[in-house]
């Protein structure tokens, strides 16, 4: 059985967009519940490329740390959509495979 047709652009967007909302969203709950605000938290973000100067950058730091954010999640997807083409498994089983990519993406970060 033949893969489906290719829509990388789709596929693409609408699973890194996916990946992120999901994602932010828990990093603001998560640390939300340990005291942490969303603002701080896109702050740290950024802190990955500015060191603890980001803390003191205001808004500037935490737009690029959404930005960021954004761009490793599309990056994410990316990979899994090219790694689908050769690992058929990974269209079959997408929700299944897809969580787990996302768990094991998201271990060495957290």
């Amino acid at each position: 059985m033949a893969l489906p047709p290719a829509r990388p652009v789709a596929a693409i967007f609408w699973g890194g967009l996916l990946a992120e909302i999901f994602d932010i969203t828990q990093a603001f709950i998560g640390s939300g519940l340990l005291g942490a605000k969303p603002f701080r938290i896109l702050q740290h973000i950024a802190g990955g490329v500015f060191g603890a100067r980001s803390m003191e950058m205001g808004w500037t730091s935490a737009a690029l740390g959404l930005i960021f954010h954004f761009t490793i999640a599309f990056t994410a997807a990316a990979v899994y959509y090219l790694a689908s083409r050769i690992l058929r498994v990974l269209v079959d089983r997408a929700v299944l495979c897809g969580l787990a990519y996302g768990e094991c993406r998201a271990s060495p970060v957290a």
